[in-house]
């Protein structure tokens, strides 16, 4: 079946034209930010004039700006109001999980769907694949589905599914010898998963047989040490992509990796004097959700990329506004704190922070020896216990990482309950 065909059966199964937009965005993405600008504005009227005809509590409200932010709790609470009763479309149910705070179910229509997929291929463009190649994706629950019609949309798109739920040795073994047998061009998936698959490679000191074009991570922080990792085993660049998709975020990676373009002819951005990314799909008419408050705090930049890209810069991605641990005398600290604290130690591939009521435990991911070890938890416990008060306290090395239930490694996580 050639190429064509595949992805035109795809985007007529779901009704979306995804590749046509791809095409669009290929030109689009090289404008002047002045020309996506007016793009994003007459985006925005339009949107604006749908949502005071549809959602009551927005009805009298005059600029856009004038909107409150909303979040999942709102959005629960005013789900029916928010829907689209007019909207002609097919409707998407998505469902965001509870790991940053409340769950959310809400709805997208075909456009949405269609920049989903336009922004996903057009990351992987950029980081050096070619469409209709062979991915393989390593990821859990949050990146691909598992019902017969997304198994058939995989198949179409000659994606191999690897879940990152199960990562024993065995598995990454088998994941291995899936990548070179099916001659997979481009991997794809949580940067956790794909860091621990390139640490168990070097450990058996072997390399891939088949050449990938790149790898590119999303979902998760991927750290400098991670995608050095990643490079030296793997043998491809390696790329991190940044999305929300409730608030139709995507952004990528460019071949200078100094920062993330906003595909903002979907997306109008805002970002508060404490760095939360407040967002609006506005792409999604569906169901409305504007303004509404991602939980991610971001850094923006007013440079020009030497890529000559004229989308938005995101120049940081800082972390989640939620992810605070506080202990149990009221002391608190961001979880920048950690990712500060151990980002210049080379010896430390990865690690995780898991905290309760009453306990932290900070999981050091790394190959220093026993001796080097003791050195090392003698200096960062004294930093953390300067900030932290816990009555129970443990540092340790190399232990499993707790989960969630998508599969998603998270760096600072309050501890699952027994």
């Amino acid at each position: 079946m050639s190429l064509d065909l595949r992805y035109r059966l795809i985007d007529l199964a779901r009704g979306t034209d995804s590749i046509g937009l791809l095409k669009e965005l290929r030109c689009w993405q090289f404008e002047s930010p002045q020309s996506l600008a007016r793009r994003e504005a007459a985006s925005m009227r339009s949107y604006f004039d749908q949502l005071r005809q549809t959602v009551p509590q927005f009805a009298a409200v005059e600029r856009f700006e004038d909107l409150p932010v909303i979040d999942k709790h709102y959005i629960n609470q005013h789900h029916a109001s928010l829907m689209n009763a007019a909207y002609p479309g097919r409707r998407v149910r998505k469902k965001t999980g509870g790991s940053t705070g409340e769950p959310l179910v809400y709805f997208t229509g075909v456009e949405a769907q269609s920049y989903l997929w336009a922004g996903l291929f057009l990351a992987w463009e950029v980081a050096g694949y070619r469409l209709g190649e062979p991915v393989a994706f390593l990821a859990g629950s949050s990146l691909f589905g598992t019902g017969i019609k997304q198994k058939v949309y995989y198949g179409l798109l000659n994606v191999t599914l690897m879940s990152a739920f199960d990562m024993s040795r065995a598995q990454l073994d088998a994941y291995g010898e899936a990548l070179d047998r099916g001659g997979i061009r481009l991997l794809y998936g949580y940067a956790s998963a794909i860091h621990q698959l390139a640490l168990h490679w070097r450990a058996l000191g072997r390399k891939p047989k088949n050449r990938l074009r790149a790898v590119v991570c999303t979902a998760e922080l991927l750290t400098l040490q991670m995608r050095a990792d990643i490079e030296e085993v793997l043998g491809a660049p390696c790329f991190s992509q940044y999305g929300c998709n409730d608030a139709g975020v995507s952004a990528f990676e460019c071949e200078h990796r100094k920062g993330f373009h906003l595909i903002s002819t979907r997306c109008h951005a805002e970002v508060l004097e404490d760095g939360r990314l407040i967002a609006t799909d506005l792409a999604n008419t569906a169901m409305f959700m504007p303004r509404y408050d991602t939980g991610d705090r971001v850094r923006l930049s007013d440079r020009m990329c030497a890529c000559g890209r004229g989308f938005p810069l995101i120049d940081e991605v800082l972390g989640r506004q939620n992810d605070v641990v506080l202990d149990p005398a009221g002391g608190s600290v961001h979880s920048e704190f950690f990712t500060h604290l151990f980002r210049e130690d080379q010896r430390i591939q990865s690690f995780q922070v898991l905290f309760d009521e009453r306990s932290l435990r900070v999981n050091l991911h790394s190959s220093a020896d026993a001796a080097e070890q003791a050195l090392m938890a003698e200096r960062y416990s004294g930093c953390i216990q300067q900030s932290l008060r816990f009555p129970i306290f443990e540092l340790v090395f190399n232990q499993p990482y707790a989960r969630l239930a998508n599969a998603k490694h998270r760096f600072v996580m309050r501890a699952p309950r027994a």
